[in-house]
């Protein structure tokens, strides 16, 4: 899947995994070190998230139902409970980048509260 702004079309996200059942949404992206150029985990239904286990620290994006990013908590680190403030019911998760990950020079710029993201692909 991509994470597309449906506006301009424009790919932000080249590998967007999705967690869509109960077990998904709970291990998301625990015990995992290592990222690609361009991931981001999709979790739907979502309201909340926890950094438990994780290896990493993430920024999450917080989406309403008519795909607008409501809120956005930078540089969540491991062992983390996030409860946003804005009423949501999707989660995007991106790990923060590091010197295995350039992801956030390409999103940063147009993943901003206010702004619209939606999936395109096909889902597995």
């Amino acid at each position: 899947m991509r994470l597309i702004d449906p506006q301009t079309q424009e790919v932000l996200l080249t590998d967007v995994e999705v967690a869509s059942n109960l077990w998904q949404r709970f291990f998301g992206l625990m015990f995992r070190r290592n990222f690609q150029h361009g991931f981001g985990l999709w979790l739907e239904p979502c309201r909340s998230i926890h950094t438990m286990w994780m290896r990493v620290p993430i920024d999450v994006y917080f989406i309403n139902q008519d795909g607008m990013i409501v809120e956005h908590r930078a540089h969540v680190v491991p062992w983390s409970l996030v409860v946003p403030k804005q009423d949501c019911c999707r989660v995007l998760e991106i790990p923060c980048a590091g010197k295995n990950l350039a992801a956030k020079d390409l999103v940063v710029k147009n993943l901003a509260v206010g702004n619209k993201v939606c999936l395109q692909g096909q889902r597995q």
